[in-house]
Protein backbone atom coordinates (compact mmCIF):
# COMPACT_ATOMS: atom_id res chain seq x y z
CA UNK A 1 0.00 0.00 0.00
CA UNK A 2 2.87 2.30 0.89
CA UNK A 3 4.58 1.42 -2.40
CA UNK A 4 1.43 2.31 -4.37
CA UNK A 5 1.23 5.68 -2.60
CA UNK A 6 4.88 6.31 -3.38
CA UNK A 7 4.34 5.46 -7.05
CA UNK A 8 1.28 7.71 -7.24
CA UNK A 9 3.21 10.51 -5.54
CA UNK A 10 6.10 10.11 -7.97
CA UNK A 11 3.73 10.12 -10.97
CA UNK A 12 1.99 13.25 -9.69
CA UNK A 13 5.33 14.93 -8.95
CA UNK A 14 6.74 14.01 -12.37
CA UNK A 15 3.55 15.19 -14.06
CA UNK A 16 3.71 18.46 -12.14
CA UNK A 17 7.36 18.97 -13.10
CA UNK A 18 6.58 18.20 -16.74
CA UNK A 19 3.63 20.59 -16.64
CA UNK A 20 5.77 23.34 -15.12
CA UNK A 21 8.50 22.73 -17.71
CA UNK A 22 5.95 22.74 -20.54
CA UNK A 23 4.41 25.94 -19.19
CA UNK A 24 7.87 27.51 -18.93
CA UNK A 25 8.62 26.53 -22.54
CA UNK A 26 5.31 27.97 -23.74
CA UNK A 27 5.93 31.23 -21.84
CA UNK A 28 9.48 31.41 -23.23
CA UNK A 29 8.27 30.85 -26.82
CA UNK A 30 5.52 33.46 -26.43
CA UNK A 31 7.90 36.05 -24.94
CA UNK A 32 10.58 35.26 -27.54
CA UNK A 33 8.11 35.62 -30.40
CA UNK A 34 6.80 38.85 -28.91
CA UNK A 35 10.38 40.12 -28.69
CA UNK A 36 10.96 39.15 -32.32
CA UNK A 37 7.79 40.98 -33.36
CA UNK A 38 8.85 44.08 -31.44
CA UNK A 39 12.31 44.00 -33.04
CA UNK A 40 10.82 43.48 -36.48
CA UNK A 41 8.45 46.40 -35.97
CA UNK A 42 11.34 48.57 -34.77
CA UNK A 43 13.37 47.50 -37.81
CA UNK A 44 10.49 48.30 -40.16
CA UNK A 45 10.00 51.68 -38.50
CA UNK A 46 13.72 52.39 -38.84
CA UNK A 47 13.57 51.52 -42.55
CA UNK A 48 10.52 53.77 -42.99
CA UNK A 49 12.29 56.56 -41.12
CA UNK A 50 15.32 56.19 -43.40
CA UNK A 51 13.10 56.22 -46.47
CA UNK A 52 11.31 59.29 -45.12
CA UNK A 53 14.62 61.07 -44.46
CA UNK A 54 15.82 60.21 -47.97
CA UNK A 55 12.55 61.36 -49.50
CA UNK A 56 12.73 64.62 -47.59
CA UNK A 57 16.33 65.05 -48.73
CA UNK A 58 15.28 64.61 -52.36
CA UNK A 59 12.44 67.09 -51.97
CA UNK A 60 14.70 69.58 -50.19
CA UNK A 61 17.29 69.22 -52.95
CA UNK A 62 14.66 69.87 -55.61
CA UNK A 63 13.38 72.92 -53.75
CA UNK A 64 16.94 74.20 -53.32
CA UNK A 65 17.55 73.85 -57.06
CA UNK A 66 14.34 75.77 -57.82
CA UNK A 67 15.29 78.52 -55.36
CA UNK A 68 18.75 78.77 -56.91
CA UNK A 69 17.31 79.09 -60.42
CA UNK A 70 14.72 81.63 -59.29
CA UNK A 71 17.43 83.66 -57.55
CA UNK A 72 19.64 83.59 -60.67
CA UNK A 73 16.76 84.78 -62.82
CA UNK A 74 15.82 87.54 -60.39
CA UNK A 75 19.29 88.74 -59.38
CA UNK A 76 21.23 88.31 -62.62
CA UNK A 77 19.10 87.93 -65.74
CA UNK A 78 16.36 90.35 -64.62
CA UNK A 79 18.60 93.41 -64.08
CA UNK A 80 20.47 92.71 -67.33
CA UNK A 81 17.25 92.66 -69.31
CA UNK A 82 16.11 95.87 -67.63
CA UNK A 83 19.41 97.51 -68.58
CA UNK A 84 19.05 96.24 -72.14
CA UNK A 85 15.59 97.84 -72.31
CA UNK A 86 17.05 101.19 -71.20
CA UNK A 87 19.86 100.87 -73.73
CA UNK A 88 17.39 100.26 -76.55
CA UNK A 89 15.62 103.50 -75.60
CA UNK A 90 18.99 105.29 -75.55
CA UNK A 91 19.84 103.89 -78.98
CA UNK A 92 16.57 105.24 -80.31
CA UNK A 93 17.48 108.74 -79.14
CA UNK A 94 21.02 108.44 -80.54
CA UNK A 95 19.65 107.22 -83.85
CA UNK A 96 17.29 110.18 -84.03
CA UNK A 97 20.24 112.49 -83.40
CA UNK A 98 22.41 110.51 -85.87
CA UNK A 99 24.95 109.85 -83.10
CA UNK A 100 24.68 106.06 -83.03
CA UNK A 101 28.15 104.66 -83.78
CA UNK A 102 29.42 101.13 -84.60
CA UNK A 103 31.49 101.22 -81.37
CA UNK A 104 28.33 101.73 -79.33
CA UNK A 105 26.70 98.74 -81.03
CA UNK A 106 29.82 96.61 -80.43
CA UNK A 107 29.65 97.41 -76.71
CA UNK A 108 26.02 96.41 -76.67
CA UNK A 109 26.81 93.16 -78.47
CA UNK A 110 29.22 92.26 -75.66
CA UNK A 111 26.52 93.15 -73.13
CA UNK A 112 23.99 90.91 -74.94
CA UNK A 113 26.55 88.09 -74.99
CA UNK A 114 26.68 88.37 -71.19
CA UNK A 115 22.90 88.04 -71.00
CA UNK A 116 23.03 84.95 -73.23
CA UNK A 117 25.70 83.40 -71.00
CA UNK A 118 23.54 83.98 -67.92
CA UNK A 119 20.47 82.48 -69.60
CA UNK A 120 22.59 79.52 -70.72
CA UNK A 121 23.76 79.01 -67.13
CA UNK A 122 20.20 78.99 -65.81
CA UNK A 123 19.14 76.63 -68.59
CA UNK A 124 22.06 74.39 -67.76
CA UNK A 125 20.97 74.29 -64.12
CA UNK A 126 17.51 73.18 -65.19
CA UNK A 127 18.73 70.40 -67.47
CA UNK A 128 22.39 69.66 -68.29
CA UNK A 129 21.88 69.01 -71.99
CA UNK A 130 25.61 68.64 -72.67
CA UNK A 131 25.80 65.91 -70.04
CA UNK A 132 22.76 64.07 -71.38
CA UNK A 133 24.08 64.27 -74.94
CA UNK A 134 27.80 63.55 -74.48
CA UNK A 135 28.07 61.82 -71.10
CA UNK A 136 29.63 62.54 -67.73
CA UNK A 137 33.30 62.55 -68.80
CA UNK A 138 32.85 65.04 -71.67
CA UNK A 139 30.59 67.21 -69.50
CA UNK A 140 33.21 67.46 -66.75
CA UNK A 141 35.91 68.20 -69.32
CA UNK A 142 33.69 70.89 -70.85
CA UNK A 143 33.20 72.43 -67.39
CA UNK A 144 36.87 72.42 -66.34
CA UNK A 145 38.55 73.44 -69.61
CA UNK A 146 37.59 77.17 -69.48
CA UNK A 147 38.93 77.53 -65.90
CA UNK A 148 42.16 79.54 -66.17
CA UNK A 149 42.82 80.47 -62.54
CA UNK A 150 43.94 76.92 -61.67
CA UNK A 151 45.97 74.32 -63.54
CA UNK A 152 43.56 71.40 -63.85
CA UNK A 153 44.48 67.84 -64.87
CA UNK A 154 41.45 65.65 -65.59
CA UNK A 155 41.73 61.86 -66.04
CA UNK A 156 39.01 59.25 -66.41
CA UNK A 157 38.88 55.53 -67.18
CA UNK A 158 35.12 55.06 -66.90
CA UNK A 159 32.66 54.07 -69.61
CA UNK A 160 29.66 56.41 -69.64
CA UNK A 161 27.40 53.61 -70.89
CA UNK A 162 27.96 51.76 -67.58
CA UNK A 163 26.38 54.58 -65.59
CA UNK A 164 22.69 55.22 -65.10
CA UNK A 165 21.22 58.63 -65.88
CA UNK A 166 20.61 59.19 -62.15
CA UNK A 167 24.23 58.43 -61.24
CA UNK A 168 25.61 60.60 -64.05
CA UNK A 169 23.48 63.65 -63.22
CA UNK A 170 24.10 63.46 -59.48
CA UNK A 171 27.85 62.92 -59.85
CA UNK A 172 27.98 65.84 -62.27
CA UNK A 173 26.08 68.17 -59.92
CA UNK A 174 28.14 67.06 -56.91
CA UNK A 175 31.39 67.49 -58.87
CA UNK A 176 30.51 71.04 -59.94
CA UNK A 177 29.63 72.04 -56.38
CA UNK A 178 32.83 70.48 -55.00
CA UNK A 179 35.06 72.08 -57.63
CA UNK A 180 33.42 75.51 -57.33
CA UNK A 181 33.71 75.48 -53.52
CA UNK A 182 37.27 74.20 -53.71
CA UNK A 183 38.38 76.93 -56.12
CA UNK A 184 36.58 79.58 -54.06
CA UNK A 185 37.68 78.62 -50.55
CA UNK A 186 40.91 76.60 -50.91
CA UNK A 187 42.31 78.62 -53.83
CA UNK A 188 44.61 75.92 -55.27
CA UNK A 189 46.96 76.59 -58.16
CA UNK A 190 46.91 72.91 -59.17
CA UNK A 191 44.01 70.46 -59.17
CA UNK A 192 43.97 66.80 -60.24
CA UNK A 193 40.60 65.20 -60.99
CA UNK A 194 40.44 61.41 -61.31
CA UNK A 195 37.26 59.51 -62.18
CA UNK A 196 37.42 55.70 -62.17
CA UNK A 197 35.76 52.47 -61.04
CA UNK A 198 37.29 50.26 -58.33
CA UNK A 199 35.72 47.26 -56.57
CA UNK A 200 32.27 48.03 -58.04
CA UNK A 201 32.46 51.62 -56.76
CA UNK A 202 32.56 54.81 -58.80
CA UNK A 203 35.29 57.04 -57.37
CA UNK A 204 35.80 60.75 -57.92
CA UNK A 205 39.07 61.90 -56.34
CA UNK A 206 40.17 65.53 -56.19
CA UNK A 207 43.81 66.19 -55.20
CA UNK A 208 44.98 69.79 -54.93
CA UNK A 209 47.59 72.07 -53.35
CA UNK A 210 45.16 74.42 -51.67
CA UNK A 211 44.31 74.86 -48.00
CA UNK A 212 42.35 71.64 -47.58
CA UNK A 213 39.82 70.57 -44.97
CA UNK A 214 39.17 67.55 -42.74
CA UNK A 215 35.96 65.52 -42.45
CA UNK A 216 35.17 67.01 -39.04
CA UNK A 217 35.75 70.55 -40.29
CA UNK A 218 33.55 70.01 -43.35
CA UNK A 219 30.59 68.52 -41.49
CA UNK A 220 30.88 71.14 -38.74
CA UNK A 221 30.78 73.83 -41.42
CA UNK A 222 27.86 72.08 -43.14
CA UNK A 223 25.80 72.24 -39.93
CA UNK A 224 26.01 76.02 -39.75
CA UNK A 225 26.06 76.81 -43.47
CA UNK A 226 22.97 78.39 -44.99
CA UNK A 227 24.13 77.81 -48.56
CA UNK A 228 21.66 75.98 -50.76
CA UNK A 229 24.40 74.46 -52.90
CA UNK A 230 26.01 72.64 -49.99
CA UNK A 231 22.76 71.15 -48.65
CA UNK A 232 21.73 70.14 -52.17
CA UNK A 233 25.09 68.43 -52.69
CA UNK A 234 24.77 66.47 -49.45
CA UNK A 235 21.25 65.39 -50.40
CA UNK A 236 22.52 64.13 -53.75
CA UNK A 237 25.22 62.10 -51.99
CA UNK A 238 22.52 60.48 -49.81
CA UNK A 239 20.28 59.74 -52.83
CA UNK A 240 23.02 57.70 -54.56
CA UNK A 241 24.10 55.99 -51.30
CA UNK A 242 27.47 57.68 -51.62
CA UNK A 243 30.24 58.59 -49.21
CA UNK A 244 32.02 61.95 -49.22
CA UNK A 245 35.33 62.20 -47.40
CA UNK A 246 37.85 65.01 -46.89
CA UNK A 247 41.48 64.53 -45.92
CA UNK A 248 44.69 66.55 -45.52
CA UNK A 249 47.01 63.69 -44.40
CA UNK A 250 49.34 63.46 -47.43
CA UNK A 251 47.82 66.23 -49.52
CA UNK A 252 44.43 67.94 -49.54
CA UNK A 253 42.05 65.34 -50.97
CA UNK A 254 38.32 65.01 -51.56
CA UNK A 255 36.90 61.57 -52.37
CA UNK A 256 33.38 60.72 -53.49
CA UNK A 257 32.55 56.99 -53.54
CA UNK A 258 29.31 55.64 -55.00
CA UNK A 259 28.41 51.92 -55.11
CA UNK A 260 27.63 50.61 -58.59
CA UNK A 261 25.26 47.69 -58.05
CA UNK A 262 22.58 46.30 -60.32
CA UNK A 263 20.13 48.98 -59.29
CA UNK A 264 22.44 51.94 -59.87
CA UNK A 265 24.49 50.86 -62.86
Amino acid sequence: MADEKSIIFLVIAATSVMFVLLLAIVIFVVLYNRKLVIKENEHNLAIKDQELVMLRSVIDAQESEREKIARNLHDEVGPLLSTLKLNVSRFKRLLQKEKLTPETLDQERVFIDGIIDNVRTVSHDLSPQFLLKFGLVKALQNFTEPISSTEIEFKSTINDSDLSKQISINVYRISLELINNLLKHDQPTKLKINLFVKDHNLLLVLNHNGTGITNDEFYEFAKTSSGLGLSSMQSRVVVVNGELNFSIEKEPTIELKIPLNEKSS
